[in-house]
């Protein structure tokens, strides 16, 4: 039971970093103390797990070109953060 709570979790939160990310990216993305206060993330944290979860797993309620902007946000805001 443990083990299901914990990927419970981890896709919730998962699923979070995706709707924040689906209502910021029009506006380049949140902004880093929302990003930070939310998640307890730095950008480079938070927009590397965006990727690897878009790249994954892209969400389905986004057509191709919306996910190909918030693509391109996602490396802007993870070359911003070098």
């Amino acid at each position: 039971m443990h083990n299901k709570q914990q990927r419970d979790t981890q896709h919730d939160k998962r699923q979070q970093m995706i709707d924040f990310e689906t209502s910021w990216y029009q506006l380049g993305g949140g902004s880093s103390s929302a990003i930070s206060e939310r998640f307890g993330l730095s950008d480079r944290e938070f927009f590397g797990e965006v990727d690897r979860i878009v790249t994954d797993d892209p969400p389905a309620t986004l057509t191709s070109g919306e996910l190909r902007r918030m693509r391109g946000v996602i490396r802007r805001r993870l070359w911003m953060a070098r």
